[in-house]
């Protein structure tokens, strides 16, 4: 439990620190080396962190994008995985990852309304049979690509959340670092 309660104060943390927002396009923007689709929108990195002990890593990826989509600017990936290498992890919970500390496991988390002060909107991935292929670059950080699409289910709530949100989208990740 108070594994779960670091990885939750950590993100918190994060989100208070990075903010961005996302283009509503219906073909991916690519002027960044790393960005990411969530549902109809794709983000362009913009800033990370990436802390780490020898338990769990947490990465979290934000935007450059403007702040003017209404209750939907502003987003957020996040990354909890077990620091097994390079290889391909399998997408699930944050409890199974916390909770298997020698399988190579990964849990996403999408943050969107970030960036306004009417509330946000988080999602996470479930357990399923999807994967993120985790690189290592040669200075050490942490590289996430999901190719085939998971869907995240919407999970929080913070103040009025982001309307019009749906329950689920589907997420894919080029080079989320």
């Amino acid at each position: 439990m108070k594994k779960i309660a670091l990885i939750t104060a950590i993100c918190l943390f994060v989100f208070s620190v990075f903010s961005c927002s996302k283009k509503k396009d219906t073909t991916p923007v690519t002027n960044s080396d790393s960005n990411w689709k969530f549902g109809a929108y794709t983000y362009n990195r913009g800033a990370s962190s990436q802390t780490s002990n020898s338990a769990f890593n947490v990465m979290v990826v934000t935007t450059t994008d403007g702040a003017d989509k209404g209750a939907y600017s502003g987003s957020a990936l996040i990354f909890t995985w077990n620091p097994l290498g390079a290889g391909k992890y399998t997408i699930t919970t944050s409890t199974l990852v916390l909770n298997s500390p020698g399988t190579k496991l990964i849990n996403v988390q999408c943050q969107i309304g970030t960036a306004v002060n009417t509330g946000s909107t988080r999602y996470d991935s479930g357990s399923t049979t999807a994967t993120a292929d985790v690189t290592v670059d040669a200075s050490g950080k942490y590289h996430v690509t999901i190719t085939q699409p998971v869907v995240l289910t919407k999970t929080l709530t913070t103040g009025t959340g982001v309307q019009g949100a749906a329950d689920t989208y589907p997420l894919t990740v080029n080079n989320g670092y």
